[in-house]
């Protein structure tokens, strides 16, 4: 069976018989040969006679076709059925195939469209697009081709799903200047153009009760090269004349943390705190979006430089049962396990959790 198995997953339609002989780990020829008739006479195998025969005793021929059994699409029927009535149900029906292809595209659609699809009556961002439905803030970036083969398919149109891209940005965004600057280091670009485009759309730079004068993309590293936030600082914001105070914001990530404390080190005279407001509201939605589907795998487990309980300090999520909004019973220690657990399974959450609507509502 294992052989079998081996053949039907062969990359080619067709194999010759050096490659069987190899396949089914066979060295003594005429074993292999009653192997390999015995495979014809099951239907496994057939001839290529224009390939001729090998010349041995006894011959085989120089080549075979691979007769595949026809697959059984049974089991994706029931699935197709339960699709959204907006997908083209009886397009899969007729071609279930097509649907084991899409499979995981329109799941995802279908899904998000029985729960949620009043989300896409306003724009977000590619990625947090991606996070929304997929929970994978990259599948956009990575399935593109398969996405748009999945919304032609389904009749919907290539701006279904209401998302816009995110260009290289200007490292800043300077929204106004007030007599103590509030600076937020933004680690992702889509997080950072979402906001720059609500504040400037809004005129409005209270994010969640606090003033932000300047939106700063971190580009990555680049954030940590020592001494880089001083140098903005003097440079840009008028050095020792001008109070300034630092906040960052990234995903909750071993990577993310890391470059939190990076950061930190790098500029020793600034007291540069986690958005803690931000990160307990990724870790709120977080805790809903698990109950869902499940938070994406990390590529990094490399762990943190600086204590993981001193970033969770930070965010005072050691508090015992403080709430973590108005909105939610949920207590502070309560999503910090749920942090620490998460981690420790080696998944993450991205800041795009944080999209385009939710922070439409904490710019109100």
């Amino acid at each position: 069976m294992e052989q079998i198995n081996k053949l039907l997953n062969h990359a080619s339609k067709t194999v010759t018989d050096l490659e069987l002989q190899q396949i089914l780990g066979e060295p003594d020829y005429p074993r292999f040969q009653s192997e390999v008739e015995r495979l014809v006479e099951s239907g496994v195998l057939a001839p290529v006679k224009a390939a001729k025969k090998n010349g041995r005793i006894p011959p085989l021929y120089n080549k075979y076709k691979l007769i595949k059994p026809p697959e059984d699409y049974t089991s994706c029927l029931e699935s197709i059925r339960r699709l959204n009535p907006v997908l083209s149900i009886a397009g899969y029906l007729q071609r279930p195939e097509v649907y084991k292809k899409h499979q995981p595209i329109v799941e995802g659609i279908s899904d998000y469209l029985w729960f949620a699809q009043s989300l896409l009556e306003q724009p977000m961002s590619r990625k947090e697009r991606s996070f929304s439905v997929w929970g994978r803030e990259k599948l956009l970036d990575e399935q593109m081709s398969l996405v748009k083969d999945v919304l032609r398919f389904n009749g919907l149109a290539e701006d279904f799903l209401n998302y816009y891209d995110t260009p290289e940005p200007f490292f800043e965004y300077r929204h106004d200047r007030g007599q103590l600057m509030t600076v937020l280091v933004i680690e992702n670009k889509d997080t950072w153009f979402t906001l720059r485009k609500l504040m400037q759309d809004t005129g409005k730079n209270s994010l969640a009760g606090t003033a932000i004068h300047v939106l700063l993309y971190g580009e990555g590293n680049k954030i940590t090269k020592p001494g880089a936030l001083d140098e903005y600082k003097a440079g840009m914001l008028g050095g020792e004349g001008q109070a300034a105070r630092f906040l960052y914001f990234g995903d909750l990530d071993w990577e993310g943390i890391r470059l939190f404390f990076r950061t930190r080190e790098a500029n020793p005279s600034l007291d540069l705190k986690p958005f803690a407001v931000l990160y307990g509201l990724m870790l709120e939605l977080a805790v809903k979006h698990a109950g869902r589907q499940a938070l994406p795998k990390s590529p990094d487990q490399r762990g943190v430089t600086g204590s993981l309980s001193e970033f969770l300090a930070a965010l005072e999520l050691a508090q015992e049962e403080k709430p973590l909004s108005t909105s939610t019973s949920i207590s502070m220690n309560l999503v910090g396990s749920f942090l620490k657990g998460l981690l420790a399974e080696g998944r993450y959450i991205p800041q795009e959790i944080i999209n385009y609507q939710v922070a439409a509502d904490l710019l109100k």
